[in-house]
């Protein structure tokens, strides 16, 4: 057997890799040129139908805004920190079971929940919330409001 074919140097093996990067780099951009025209052939042989495509996408971007304003998003954290002080757990998380996700992380945002990923799940952004719920209720105990 020849070891120069069995056994590549680092070099060689960058320079490998690098081609295969190229390869799939040209690949890449022929198959997304072939959808551009894909697309393009089906907006003109359907042109209502692709305007409502178009109309569903856009209306399901635009639902993904929140309801509430910050400061309402400030207002029902505020209650369900009153609910869960009162006891009353299961109504605070009913509250955060019925709002939507756009809002859970409006309210996240505003009470100061970090996420590692950008898109958390809403039971993620529930707990963390619910987590701020608890460090509220634990700060008015040793420092109460005057």
């Amino acid at each position: 057997m020849n070891e120069s074919r069995d056994f590549r140097t680092s070099e060689e093996e960058v320079l490998k890799l690098l081609e295969e990067c190229a390869e799939l780099k040209r690949t890449l951009k022929t198959i997304s040129l072939q959808i551009g025209r894909m697309e393009a052939r089906v907006k003109h042989a359907f042109p209502t139908a692709a305007a409502r495509v178009q109309e569903q996408r856009s209306a399901s971007k635009r639902s993904a805004d929140p309801s509430i304003t910050p400061e309402q998003a400030l207002a029902e954290f505020d209650r369900v920190v009153g609910l869960v002080a009162s006891g009353a757990n299961e109504d605070a998380e009913r509250i955060l079971e019925t709002m939507p996700a756009p809002d859970l992380s409006l309210m996240a945002r505003e009470v100061g929940v970090s996420f590692p990923k950008s898109k958390p799940s809403v039971r993620v952004m529930r707990e963390a919330i619910f987590g701020k719920v608890r460090e509220s209720i634990l700060l008015t105990r040793h420092n109460p409001r005057k």
